[in-house]
Parts: structure tokens; sequence; C-alpha cells
């Protein structure tokens, strides 16, 4: 080799040793990161509730990238680490936590969110959790007038509503526009109650023949409690409604959820109920869907008279268990009932079928999708119940199958929207019957449907 080969070859190792030296220094760089992870978008206050889930979220960031991210609390058993394969630059976090039921309400608790880059630096970030929200909704209760209370044209009738919330009263609001009535009160910051007292005047030409009136109670955080109560109007002295009320009832003994019973074609004077009756388990009448003023029992003078005294006890058959047919004239104080002939097959199945059920979001009037009902748990064959969460916007019709629409297919005489509770409502079977809605009403709800009587019953379901 000449020495000028050698010294070219000599350069050349030189010129190799520093590229290697550079690259070497770089690598050293990513391992000595003197830059701390952010928190360049994170939220650092949550108000929850005892029992009540919440979720903590937010970026996190690093320039070099996250190793991992813990959440630390040890007071809740919190400790949780998120560890990266791939360490990423930015990162959104979603951890939802359930807060303990048994924590005090209104207490304050920190926790702290970590996050370790690659070069081992950590950053800390606090969120403060208040136990200050208000997921109970507003009491509204209507003192006066009855629910169902009959008045002439003309008449002035008191209107007494008591609105309450556990925290704070943020509005309520009176509504009927055939009444003229339209009350709408913003309440002082705070306000745990507040009683409306005002008077309301049916009008003395063309009345209608009923008003519903709402109210409406919104809580500070929001939670709204709505209720409506119906008066009818009528002749002085005749009955608006009757009703049947006691233990044979779906509802035994509830006179808010008493059955409406329905006048004879051929006496006005007259109404007509048909139901289930199980031995010893009575019923009587109401004028109202209350206990005052008027209530009808058993007449211990007269086996086949009703006398009005609150005190009566309930009527019994001696034909023992069954459908019933009973007839009631408030005004001579006279009742008959008959056994009725159970003409139909047993069904072994029945179906709820619609949309806006939200354990059942494939279902959107689909059959085949149609949710099965449940066995009448008092062992009634003629009925099928079931315990359901209903949507803010809710359809329902029944079927006897879930293969087609065909051959049992069950809707309601009268359709459309509703108000719940829905009390002893007629179906009628055919195709193309009518489907019953229910807006704004979400909440779990208690359905059954005697198949036998074609009549449909849905309330609140409190366990």
């Amino acid at each position: 080799m000449t020495k000028r080969i050698r010294h070219a070859v000599y350069y050349l190792l030189i010129m190799i040793s520093s590229v290697s030296l550079v690259i070497s220094c770089d690598d050293d760089d990513d391992f000595y990161d003197s830059t701390n992870p952010g928190f360049p978008e994170f939220s650092s206050e949550i108000s929850s509730a005892p029992g009540m889930k919440f979720t903590i979220e937010g970026k996190v960031a690093d320039e070099t990238g996250i190793a991992n991210v813990s959440l630390f609390y040890p007071e809740w058993h919190l400790d949780k680490v998120i560890e990266f394969k791939e360490s990423p630059k930015e990162y959104f976090l979603q951890y939802s936590f359930l807060t303990p039921e048994d924590e005090e309400p209104m207490s304050i608790h920190n926790i702290k969110v970590s996050v370790t880059d690659l070069g081992g630096n950590i950053a800390t970030h606090d969120v403060v959790v208040t136990l200050d929200y208000d997921s109970t909704k507003p009491t509204l209760v209507f003192n006066t007038p009855a629910q169902g209370e009959s008045f002439t044209s003309g008449a002035s009738v008191p209107l007494n509503i008591d609105f309450g919330d556990n925290v704070a009263l943020d509005s309520i609001k009176i509504e009927n526009a055939g009444l003229g009535l339209s009350v709408k009160m913003k309440m002082e910051a705070g306000t745990q109650s507040y009683n409306y007292e005002g008077t309301i005047m049916i009008p003395l030409e063309d009345p209608a023949n009923s008003y519903s009136i709402k109210a409406t109670a919104i809580d500070a955080t929001g939670n709204k409690t709505e209720k409506s109560l119906t008066i009818t109007v009528g002749e002085s002295g005749k009955f608006a409604n009757i009703y049947l009320v006691g233990d044979s009832m779906q509802y035994p003994s509830d006179p808010e959820k008493a059955y409406k019973m329905w006048q004879d074609t051929d006496d006005e004077n007259v109404w007509i109920a048909e139901f289930y009756y199980w031995t010893d388990y009575g019923v009587g009448f109401l004028s109202q869907l209350g206990w005052e003023p008027n209530y009808w029992g058993q007449d211990p003078d007269n086996p086949n008279m009703a006398i009005l005294d609150a005190n009566a006890g309930y009527i019994n058959f001696p034909d023992g268990d069954g459908y019933y047919r009973m007839k009631f004239n408030p005004y001579s104080l006279e009742y008959t009932y008959e056994k009725m002939v159970v003409d139909i097959e047993v069904k072994s199945e029945m179906y709820i079928v619609g949309s806006g059920y939200p354990e059942y979001p494939n279902l959107n009037w689909s059959p085949e999708e149609a949710i099965p009902m449940d066995a009448d748990r008092w062992g009634n064959p003629y009925v099928f119940e079931k315990i359901i969460e209903f949507s803010d916007d809710t359809s329902m019709k029944f079927l006897g199958q879930n293969n087609g629409w065909g051959p049992y297919d069950c809707g309601f005489e009268v359709g459309g929207e509703q108000q719940l509770p829905v009390n002893f409502e007629k179906n009628k079977v055919g195709d193309g019957t009518a489907d019953i809605k229910f807006k704004n009403q979400a909440g779990v709800y208690w359905v059954t449907y005697d198949y036998f009587l074609n009549r449909t019953t849905i309330h609140p379901y409190n366990p």
C-alpha cells in the first residue's frame, strides 16, 4: 500500500468515527429529556353525588412520548395505571368512576392524575370532585281540586298546589289554555317549598266536558316534575264519573288507580265495569280518584244495595273467582252483578311491539324483535305483564306472536299521544289498529294487558 493510499484510508476512518459520535450524542438526547408532560385540555372540577357515575376526561401531551397515565385516590380505592406500548405524543383520557354510595353529600375530593413520559419526567394534575350534584326531582302535589272532580258551568274552582325540592326550586308553571290559565313563576334563590293558591273559572257558555290542568316544577339543577289533573263539567247533582276500587283491582285499594266505569247506553244513571275478581277481595265505588268525598261500599242491612259511607266494607261475590260484569246506580244505590263466561282460548305468549324502549334498541316496530311479556304474577291466565323502561318518545301495541303481524295484532280504540298513567284503557284487536304514544315521560313502568277484557293499564313501577 502506498503512502498516499494509507493517508486516504486513515482519513476515511476519522470521518466514520465522527459520524458515529454524532449519532451517539443524538441517542443520548432522547434519554435525557428535560421537558415535562403537560395537560393542555383537562377538566379540573367535577360535580357528582353519592352513588353517581362521573367521568374524568381531558388531553395529555408530551413532545417525546407518553409512557403511562395514572389516576390515584386511595380513599376511594382508586389506583389505575394506563400503560402505552407505542408511546403517543397526545392522549385523550376518558375514565368513568362510580362515587361510593356511602360518601357524604357536599364533601370535596381531590383525585390526582399523573403522566410519565419516556424520559421519566412526571407531571401531576388535580381533579377536584365535589358531591354537590342534585339528582332528585322536585315534588308536586295537587291539594285541590280532587282528580276527576265535577263542577258546573260558571263555577269558581279553588286551585291549591304544593311545590317542593330537597335543594332549591327554580321555577313553576301551571297551564290550561281553555281556562285561560297560564302561571309562570321564578322562585327566589334557595326556595325549597312553595304553595300556590288561586281560582279558576269554568266558562259559563259552551264549556268543555273536561279540562286538564298541567303543573310543572323545575329545580335549580334542571330536574323536572310534571303532573296533570283533570276536572269535569256536568249538571248540578250529576256525577261526571264513577270508578271501581278495591282489592281485586290490578292495584289493590288505591283510589288514584281505580277503574273508570262506563255509562250504560240504555240508562245514563247506571255505570258498568268488567273486571277479574278473587274470592274475598272485594270492590266498592268512587265518584273521584280519591276516597273523598264519595265512597260507596256494602250496605250491611241490604246485600243488594250500596251505602254512601267512608267506613263501609267492600262488596264480595259468592260465586268465587272469575270475571264479573257489574252495574251500579249512584242515585238509587242499587247494584247488580253477573259472572261472565270466558269464551276464548288461553294464550301462551304475548309481546309488546313499538319503539322507544332503551333496553330494546333494535325493536323499532319489528315483530321479530318484539318484547316478550311475562305471565300475570297473580295467576290470571288472561293477563300478561311487563316491567319496562320508557324513553321520552315511546309507542306501543301488542302482538300474540313474534314472527309477523298476524294473526293477533292488538292496538287501542283511542290511539295517539297519552298522558301516563294509563288506567284500564280499552284495546281493539285487528289489522291497522291505532298505537298509543308517550312523549317526555321517560321512566320505568308496569304494563298489564288483559286480552279477555281487552284492557291495558300502565303505571310507574315502584318496587
